[in-house]
């Protein structure tokens, strides 16, 4: 259904657009009046404001024609337009609910009256549109890739919360509670102890850019915080990925020692011992390949790590997230990173793995520069991005 807005000086001029831009076949929704908003609209008398509608599967005209081409409908002027983008998204809200409350409206007039006592009930119309803004925020957090057992749980819980006659901002509301709580307080590196250093390590499947991830947090913590930095890396599969390291290493002023077994990654943390922060470097794992997670479990054993972190990318499946997920169940606890952020299309992934694993996150990339494309969670821009809009 297409729907349009039409402004002028009285109903008549208003209906005779309505008529000429869609055909008698337009529906009328709602009319109002309205003042032109600035100094100039508290002199001048007040404006009539005319919603219709057409379906845009039965239209022949609203779709062939502009209306600048039809003589005498006037074009409309830049300030009406900037007027109307900023209300179509709310405009179009109201003009679903209203066809659904003058539907429903219709069908208790056609019912039959027995004169038998009813009870009072509450407005069926109140409780449909509060549905049917809960209903588009569902559509949307589907389109952002959320899970769909996971968004029905989100909405069922935010209608729980809602009273009888709920509106668009009461209902925005309690989803953004949800969802922020959702995906809790996120949660960075800490400081270490007194006279030791904080260890910790990051793991997490092949190509998800935990090499490029380290360097950016160590290059923070060096510049910002002027903390000392020690790196490890046990990435001794993958090839130049050592160089990498410390070709970073070398910018940045940074000792790094490659460990290539379980042994030898315990001694090089004790070598770091007088570092603030000890940061260790692991090879990529394929999900799929069981047998070197054993390995992998025997070096996140020796480094005695204080906190591990799981890297995960944002363009991953659903599918394949939940296998990863399952490969590192071994993991005793950990904190989230995601990868990538610049590359997936929506963030949707984020929402869909703390839930499942209840862990906390922590930062995310957007980029490959080291130190820039990093930063914590923004749990607010997140909850807003799942939410959407409401076209």
């Amino acid at each position: 259904m297409k729907i349009r807005r039409y402004i002028a000086k009285n109903t008549q001029e208003a209906i005779l657009k309505v008529k000429m831009d869609l055909g008698n076949e337009a529906l009328i929704l709602n009319t109002r009046k309205v003042k032109k908003k600035g100094l100039i609209g508290l002199f001048s008398k007040p404006m009539v404001e005319v919603l219709a509608a057409i379906d845009e599967y039965d239209t022949t005209k609203a779709d062939t024609v502009k209306s600048s081409e039809r003589p005498g409908v006037p074009e409309i002027t830049p300030e009406e337009k900037k007027f109307d983008e900023k209300e179509e998204k709310i405009a179009n809200l109201e003009n679903k609910i209203t066809n659904i409350e003058n539907m429903i409206s219709s069908l208790f007039q056609q019912a039959p009256s027995d004169n038998k006592p009813v009870r009072q009930q509450v407005n069926p119309t109140q409780a449909q549109r509060s549905s049917g803004i809960v209903n588009v925020f569902y559509n949307n957090l589907l389109k952002n890739d959320v899970e769909q057992d996971i968004a029905r749980r989100i909405v069922d819980t935010v209608s729980n919360k809602l009273s009888e006659d709920a509106g668009f901002d009461d209902v925005a509301l309690q989803l953004s509670g949800v969802i922020s709580g959702l995906l809790g307080k996120p949660e960075t590196i800490g400081a270490g102890e007194a006279g030791k250093p904080k260890v910790a390590i990051f793991v997490g499947p092949t190509g998800v850019g935990k090499t490029t991830t380290l360097a950016k947090i160590a290059a923070n913590y060096m510049l910002s915080q002027k903390k000392s930095i020690g790196l490890i890396t046990a990435d001794t599969y993958r090839i130049a990925a050592v160089e990498q390291l410390k070709t970073y290493a070398e910018i940045l002023d940074i000792p790094v020692c490659v460990a290539y077994t379980a042994a030898e990654l315990s001694e090089a943390v004790k070598k770091n011992s007088d570092k603030d922060l000890v940061l260790i470097d692991t090879a990529g794992r394929s999900h799929k390949n069981k047998a070197q997670f054993e390995e992998l479990k025997s070096f996140v054993s020796a480094s005695g790590a204080d906190e591990i972190y799981l890297l995960l990318s944002s363009t991953t499946s659903s599918r394949s997230c939940r296998e990863i997920l399952n490969s590192y169940s071994f993991l005793p606890d950990y904190k989230l990173i995601f990868t990538k952020l610049d590359e997936a299309s929506t963030s949707g992934i984020i929402l869909n793995v703390r839930y499942l694993t209840g862990k906390s996150l922590s930062y995310v990339t957007t980029g490959q520069s080291v130190p820039d494309d990093i930063e914590t969670v923004n749990i607010d821009k997140i909850t807003k991005n799942l939410m959407g809009s409401i076209n």
